[in-house]
């Protein structure tokens, strides 16, 4: 899970500028908003923390599809879900994912985000997938970190519903911790513990 945070750190960079433009191009828009996000990053001082990871929060959750995204990694157990109960796990984990990223992002201040030129579409260029290596100068092992994202084609523009790190589909990891507590305690099971984790973490992260 700990690379994992990678993707988190990696969705900001892709959302960021997206608020104030969209591009028919993935690739340029990742490439755009990564850069921004970077800076916005730099300007992280430790005493407007709060101020910073809240605007950054704000701006990430309207280009995600967190219902699709909350689909897959909850699996079978979705189709059985009723509708209160699919909003409320949508709901939970989107916090869950921007909350995780709030207290995560200062690590990646000095980060170095590469792009990769050409991205692969579906036959009917409704998905895309747009790869790129993010480098942590601080990193022991001095090597980038594979970021993939998974993007369809809205109205509104290119929304992510999935990111995949070192091959590990962020979806796919979160649906075998999920499957396992709805095979244990159902659905409302679910909900439970993702409001547990939720209620760990104030609305905007501690400080760190």
């Amino acid at each position: 899970m700990k690379r994992l945070f990678i993707a988190l750190a990696a969705f900001v960079g892709f959302s960021l500028a997206a608020a104030h433009a969209e591009s028919s191009n993935p690739v340029d828009l990742v490439s755009d908003t990564s850069r921004q996000v970077l800076d916005l990053l730099k300007k992280d001082d430790g005493k407007n923390s709060r101020q910073v990871r809240a605007q950054v929060e704000a701006l990430v959750v309207p280009k995600f599809d967190f219902k699709r995204m909350t689909a897959l990694a909850v699996g079978r157990g979705w189709r059985d879900a009723t509708p209160d109960q699919q909003a409320e796990l949508s709901s939970q984990f989107q916090s869950l994912l921007t909350r995780t990223y709030a207290s995560t992002m200062w690590r990646f201040k000095q980060a170095q985000i590469d792009v990769k030129p050409n991205a692969t579409l579906t036959p009917d260029g409704r998905e895309a997938t747009v790869r790129s290596e993010v480098l942590l100068p601080n990193s022991a092992d001095k090597k980038p970190v594979s970021v993939d994202y998974i993007l369809y084609r809205t109205p509104q523009g290119w929304r992510v519903y999935n990111v995949i790190v070192e091959g590990a589909s962020l979806v796919t990891v979160y649906r075998n911790q999920f499957n396992e507590e709805i095979r244990k305690n159902g659905i409302d099971g679910l909900i439970k513990v993702l409001r547990t984790k939720n209620d760990s973490v104030p609305p905007v992260a501690r400080a760190g």
